[in-house]
Order: C-alpha cells, then structure tokens, then sequence
C-alpha cells in the first residue's frame, strides 16, 4: 500500500520518483520531463534504484533506470504473476529493517525547483486541467485516473501531496470499462472524482444507463477525439486523423444528458476551480473543453523542451 511505500521511503531517505505524484508526497515532480534529456539523465545516474511494483509508463524514467549498476525490484507478484521479471535482485515483500543512508537529495530538490518555476507558466491545456483537478481534489476522497493521456499527465505535471487514494487500470484492460471501475470504487468512498480522456469517456458510455448512485464526478478531458497519438511518432502517416486521431464530433454534453446525468461544461480555468468547488452530490460530470490536440502535442513539445533547457542551466550542463 502506499502508506507502506511512504514508510520504506522516509526511512531510506532516498529521492522518489513515484507514477502516482499524488500519494507521495515526498516525491519528486515532474521527472518524465527532465529525465527525458539524456545529459539529464546521465548526470543523476545512481548506483542502484530501487523499483517497487510495476515500472512506470515514462519511457524517460525507464531509461533512467536502465543507468543504475544495481537493479533491486520489490513486488509480490514475482512469486506468481510476474515471474520473468528480472533484476540484480528480486524480492517478493519490503524489508522489515532499513537503515537510513546518505544520498544526495540537494540536486534533485534544485531541479525539482527549475521545473516546477516552468510548470507554473502552463497556460489552459489538458496538462493545467490535470493540474488543477489534483490540485484541488477534497482530502478523505478518490481519485481513477482513465488511460492514455490523463495518467501520462498526471505522472509529469501533478504535484505531490496526500489525502487522496489513486486508482488507475493497468495491464491489457486499455480503455475498456473506465467508467464502470469508476463506479466500483464510488461504493468505497463518501466522494470520488475521475479523470479521462474522452473517446475513454464514451468508449463505456453505456455503463451511464445504470448510472452510480454514489457521490462521483466525471472529469471529461474533450480535445475531440485520441490526443496520444498526436504526441506518437504516427501523427505524420497518411489519414493520420482516420486511423489514430478518430475525432467523435459529438456534443458530449447532450450525449451525457441523454442519459439523465447531470452534466456541465467548462473552457477556462476559472470556469475548472468553480466546477471543482461545488460539493459533489450523486454523479455529474463535467465536460472539460481543451485546445486541439495538435496545439496540444505541440505545447507538450515546448514545456519539456523549456523543462530541459531550464535544468540543464541550473546544473551547469549547458
């Protein structure tokens, strides 16, 4: 669990680099952008990373792990599931015993700082929406997090904190069923919220005709169709937006509406911390209109690349 986590961590008194930024607070932010220079990376290599559990999505954090001398992976479902896993050491449960040592947690803080300054610049996208959401999300409550972009986002650009228990599909499930886990998980919680994209959004869409009872809003991130793949190297095929960007067209929310749930739309950040604010009674959701996916993949290129210039100046790597 991610208490457990947290009390390995704080004892260790290692940096963190965590998937989930919102329930480790100790972690640091924003490492899929930096980590993706390789000066970067090369210049934070350790002698030994400690992973526990799956690896992240990040291909930049899982390069980064590439660099250590010593692998050591902690996950239970070696013993079972996962057994071709592989590592200079595998082990199936945390150590009952761990004995602070010294790390050089000075740098990591520096450059959390760097980014964090360029962060703070974002203007409206579905990366400030994520923000905002985590940002602002009641304690005592939870949070799913659907495939593709939304968990990618919250990875890079959400800061840690506590007070909210995370949820995310993993493994084959893709998109499939989102909004129905989301209802699984409502049953457990006074509140709960969720963020997804949304082809996610309606790819379960019927599951609104049995519709939650509980206390849920849906965050609907619309850019209009399959933002990932305008980030992908595919984004310049031929009939890129037939086969990958797959636009709906749909006003989601008189799609939403159709089925009797409550529903509102936001376009600024303004109109996001009001819709945030409001208690959350029953389920509604909130359709959150972003720029298109193409300024989208476009801004996501700019901030890492302002990310990377910033951290390399503050660490003389420039």
């Amino acid at each position: 669990e991610a208490r457990e986590v947290n009390e390995f961590a704080s004892k260790l008194n290692w940096p963190v680099i965590a998937e989930d930024p919102i329930s480790f607070p100790q972690a640091i932010a924003h490492t899929p952008l930096f980590l993706s220079d390789e000066k970067i990376r090369e210049k934070l290599a350790p002698e030994s990373i400690i992973v526990i559990g799956r690896t992240t999505l990040s291909r930049s954090t899982n390069n980064f792990i590439q660099l250590a001398n010593k692998v050591i992976v902690i996950d239970p479902r070696i013993s079972s599931i996962d057994d071709k896993r592989q590592a200079d050491l595998l082990l199936t449960n945390l150590p009952s015993e761990v004995t602070s040592s010294s790390s050089d947690t000075k740098i990591w803080q520096n450059i959390l700082e760097l980014a964090a300054s360029q962060i703070k610049e974002i203007k409206w996208s579905e990366q400030l929406a994520a923000i905002t959401i985590c940002k602002l999300l009641p304690n005592d409550s939870a949070l799913f997090v659907g495939s593709s972009r939304p968990v990618r986002d919250i990875e890079a650009f959400a800061a840690p904190r506590s007070g909210v228990d995370v949820f995310a599909n993993r493994g084959l499930a893709g998109i499939d069923g989102n909004i129905s886990t989301a209802f699984g998980i409502a049953t457990k919680y006074k509140s709960s919220s969720a963020i997804m994209g949304d082809l996610t959004f309606l790819h379960d869409i019927s599951a609104l005709a049995n519709k939650s009872k509980e206390n849920l809003r849906i965050y609907v991130i619309d850019n209009n169709g399959g933002g990932i793949f305008s980030t992908l190297p595919q984004a310049e095929v031929e009939n890129f937006d037939q086969l990958f960007g797959t636009p709906h067209n749909l006003d989601l929310t008189k799609v939403v509406a159709g089925f009797g749930v409550s529903v509102s739309k936001v376009s600024d950040l303004k109109q996001l911390q009001t819709a945030i604010s409001k208690p959350i009674k029953g389920l509604d959701v909130v359709v959150v209109e972003v720029p298109s996916r193409e300024s989208n993949a476009e801004g996501l290129k700019e901030i890492t690349q302002r990310v990377s210039r910033a951290v390399r100046i503050g660490i003389n790597l420039a």
